[in-house]
């Protein structure tokens, strides 16, 4: 069957941009740093441009390692897709998509 999609595919991204948010460091009860950031890029759909926003978590070394960027500085997430469900404090369903980075690159200027 020709055009048929693959369901073995891989849960992969790629993202550039500019980091658009101050990046917290936080720590797990267990002592695992977190830090999430916010990459700005340009999206488009359906002919109409826009920015997008991703948050995107990094755990770990990773997390130390963004410690010194800055707002604006470009960077280059690779990672996977993360999808939770959840009810806020109104009881409204809530769904929320992060990128999980697994490495990043990036200027420190």
């Amino acid at each position: 069957m020709q055009n048929a999609i693959s369901l073995d595919a891989d849960n992969r991204v790629r993202i550039q941009g500019k980091i658009s948010r101050k990046i917290p460091l936080k720590y797990t009860p267990t002592g695992l740093p977190i830090a999430e950031l916010v990459v700005a890029a340009p999206q488009t759909f359906l002919g109409k441009a826009s920015m997008g926003h991703f948050e995107v978590v990094l755990s770990g070394e990773l997390a130390e390692s963004v410690v010194a960027f800055r707002i604006g500085n470009r960077v280059e997430v690779d990672g996977t897709l993360w999808t939770r469900s959840f009810k806020d404090r109104k009881g409204n369903k809530v769904q929320e998509t992060k990128i999980i980075a697994k490495a990043i690159i990036g200027d420190e200027k």
